[in-house]
């Protein structure tokens, strides 16, 4: 609830008409500036989530803990991807076959049967198969209990707050459970996989003949948002996981995209179709009221910074650095607005002191709509630049006193070369001189001597 006050109040603050950096100048729609009428759901819990930036946009007893039923294997294809490779060859042990309830979801792989992990992921996606979730937990970890284990601390690492894994696949246990709130941002996750984004929108799949089967397995998916041919069809949803037990009920993860808006749903305990007439009404609800929009392009911030380093009270360069953000910053925002008069605030030291360590926090980006800031945005360095060694620093000691000397050497050349030149100059100077007073007198003296003869006597 109070992150919907807040996308009210921000949609206010964004009315000024004025230049804009990212966008056009604000225009109204015909759309009500109220706050939006939010839908009456039938599941026990529920939320739906920007999945681009991670806005939370509805939610009901969010946080309550939630039995998941085969949602859980939204985490299973993720620690798959992010620890697999698809190629990979899976064979089914004898407790990844036979540990599941007997009529559970199932596509009938015998014990010492071949898979690649891509089929495997089809199978749990489209069929929700809990044998060969078990096989991918065993492929990943070891077992099936290192899996879970591995599950919840994963589950930890997003910001979930109350989930706590017991196996792959989601069959029943009181204590393995989750929470719409921790769904979302688990399924927020696994969109960041792009193998995922291939995958998700598929509703027909073959794994071909194996070494213990010669039939092909058709895989035909169960998510009738997805499904053409279905009454709960919804054109905007590109992906999900479906879920059912007697104790959780129907529960469904969904993803939509609708022009460059992305929602993830989860709902939970739902009767019957209640499941998608939901998360239809949410989705709806959603793009509707809300709208994702660009506020920063990281290419466009990145900047320069000199590196420096102190030693011995002299400060010395070491070059520049390169810093940007990471990635491009995007706000929820109402669809009656759009973002304008944005300003971005550059807090970026001139200079920085080695060590610099590439990915290091070296400055920020305050974006701002109407003086109020809409988000923070760290600038990283894109390389590292260390401190000069001692022991470069050390020969560069060397080399700068061997440098003094020989400059003092060549100074003092210098000077006896100049006194020299000087004094030899100086000595000539007087030579001459000497020389010129003595064809003076001797002139002298023959005038005097010419003047004697010629006087009488």
């Amino acid at each position: 609830m109070k992150q919907s006050v807040l996308i009210m109040i921000l949609c206010v603050c964004l009315t000024a008409p004025s230049f804009t950096a990212f966008g056009q100048p604000l225009e109204e729609k015909n759309t009500p500036t109220e706050e939006a009428v939010k839908p009456e759901l039938n599941s026990d819990a529920a939320i739906l989530m920007d999945a681009t930036t991670g806005e939370i946009l509805y939610e009901k007893n969010s946080k309550n803990k939630m039995f998941p039923a085969s949602i859980t294997k939204v985490m299973t294809v993720l620690l798959a991807l992010e620890n697999g490779n698809l190629n990979d060859t899976l064979t089914f042990s004898h407790d990844a076959v036979y540990s599941i309830e007997p009529g559970s979801a199932h596509i009938a792989m015998q014990e010492g049967e071949q898979i690649t992990l891509e089929q495997a992921l089809y199978g749990i996606l489209l069929r929700s198969a809990n044998e060969v979730s078990n096989a991918v937990a065993e492929y990943v970890d070891g077992s099936t209990t290192a899996f879970a284990e591995h599950m919840t601390k994963r589950a930890k690492e997003l910001g979930c707050e109350s989930t706590n894994f017991i196996n792959a696949n989601g069959l029943f246990d009181e204590n393995h459970y989750t929470t719409a709130y921790d769904m979302a941002h688990i399924a927020k996750e696994l969109l960041k996989q792009d193998v995922y984004k291939t995958m998700m929108s598929t509703t027909y799949y073959e794994i071909p003949p194996t070494n213990l089967q010669s039939e092909i397995r058709y895989l035909h998916g169960q998510h009738q948002m997805l499904n053409p041919n279905s009454i709960y069809y919804y054109e905007y949803a590109t992906g999900g996981k479906t879920g059912y037990t007697s104790e959780a009920l129907n529960t469904l993860v969904t993803f939509a995209k609708k022009g460059d808006t992305q929602l993830i749903a989860v709902v939970f305990k739902c009767n019957g179709a209640e499941h998608y007439v939901d998360t239809k009404a949410l989705f709806e609800y959603g793009f509707t009221n809300f709208q994702t929009a660009k506020v920063l392009s990281a290419a466009e911030f990145a900047k320069t910074v000199d590196v420096v380093e102190i030693y011995k009270k002299k400060t010395s360069s070491l070059g520049k650095i390169t810093v940007a953000p990471q990635e491009d910053v995007y706000q929820t925002i109402a669809v009656s607005k759009s973002l304008s008069d944005i300003q971005v605030d550059v807090n970026l030291p001139e200079t920085v002191y080695a060590p610099v360590t590439a990915g290091q926090e070296v400055g920020t980006l305050a974006v701002k709509a109407n003086h109020e800031v809409l988000a923070t945005v760290p600038l990283f360095a894109q390389a590292s630049v260390a401190e000069t060694p001692a022991e470069t620093r050390s020969l560069q000691e060397k080399e700068a006193k061997i440098k003094i000397l020989k400059m003092g050497g060549l100074i003092f050349l210098g000077i006896l070369l100049v006194f020299t030149i000087l004094f030899c100059i100086g000595r000539i100077a007087r030579h001459l001189k000497r020389k010129k007073r003595r064809k003076k007198r001797a002139a002298m003296r023959r005038r005097n001597h010419r003047n004697y003869s010629r006087s009488p006597r």
